[in-house]
């Protein structure tokens, strides 16, 4: 453990943990995650072949224009949330008590987690809505489809431990890991920041520089939030209410071309939801002032 109370990014510069065990921890998640993608595409085209969902004439032409299924659309939800107690783990490979992974206080902040959630739904949930009563419903073709009912309840199971596995892998072992290197806290932040935040936006694989520019500056606010809260819980509220509210709607969509982020695909409309998700971390910001949220630890454990 730090032997004096530092901020959440640096908890791996301490005393008995290695230089080399962060950057295999990194290397290990990075690992798993390419693993468990693999296995988990793997076992719903081999499901979706096998209950006739997609034909096998079809899967490869359907591969190579880069559509997906909607069993592909919930595999890659499983396989990244397999990750989260994976993350967790790597508490102890770095020879860390994994409670401390949450936050500076060694557990998991429930009662502050259900706060952040509900600033995120109301503001997050309020401009969605805007958005949908200014451009209409008409291009997202919304209607019951076979695989609608199964496909919802699936993502919203799956949803909450996908979104929250990326916090732990990103503003977690990453930010960790690359802050462990930087004696000074604010360099070790900013350079932290800056290379998670790239890693958040080349893993989402866009083209388009709209969105780019958002999965870029919503990785730099979620680390920002980490750092200003002490720990996990607030970035994977507002991560996991985004995707739930996000997800909702695609059960009832084509989902073929869900994930296409080439060029033209995104457009000012993110400047929008920028404006929102800066607005939710402005809140809570205010919020973690007020309510003397801990920032820094060794603190107490619960």
């Amino acid at each position: 453990m730090p032997v004096e109370p530092v901020e959440y990014h640096q908890f791996w510069r301490a005393p008995g943990i290695a230089p080399w065990r962060p950057v295999v921890a990194v290397l290990l998640v990075a690992v798993a995650f390419l693993a468990a993608s693999l296995i988990a595409t793997v076992a719903a085209l081999m499901i979706e072949v096998a209950t006739g969902a997609v034909d096998p004439d079809e899967l490869l032409g359907m591969l190579e224009n880069a559509q997906v299924t909607p069993g592909l659309v919930l595999a890659n939800s499983v396989a990244i949330g397999l990750l989260l107690p994976f993350s967790l783990l790597m508490g102890h490979f770095v020879r860390q008590r994994p409670g401390f992974l949450h936050s500076v206080v060694g557990r998991f902040r429930w009662r502050w987690f259900w706060t952040c959630a509900a600033v995120a739904l109301v503001i997050l949930g309020l401009n969605v809505g805007i958005e949908l009563a200014v451009t209409g419903t008409a291009d997202l073709d919304l209607q019951i489809r076979p695989y609608t009912w199964w496909l919802l309840v699936g993502l919203m199971l799956v949803t909450p431990f996908q979104a929250a596995a990326e916090e732990y892998m990103l503003r977690g072992v990453l930010l960790r890991t690359v802050s462990s290197w930087f004696r000074r806290p604010v360099v070790a932040l900013a350079v932290g920041t800056l290379l998670n935040s790239a890693v958040f936006m080349l893993l989402h694989g866009a083209s388009d520089p709209w969105l780019n520019l958002f999965y870029f500056t919503l990785g730099a606010l979620l680390t920002w939030l980490t750092w200003r809260t002490g720990g996990l819980e607030a970035a994977a509220a507002f991560h996991i209410v985004n995707n739930m509210i996000g997800f909702s709607l695609v059960p009832f969509q084509g989902v073929s071309s869900i994930f296409d982020r080439s060029v033209g695909t995104g457009g000012p409309i993110v400047l929008g939801q920028l404006v929102a998700a800066v607005l939710v971390v402005a809140v809570i910001g205010v919020l973690a002032r007020r309510g003397d949220v801990q920032r820094q630890g060794p603190g107490r454990e619960g």
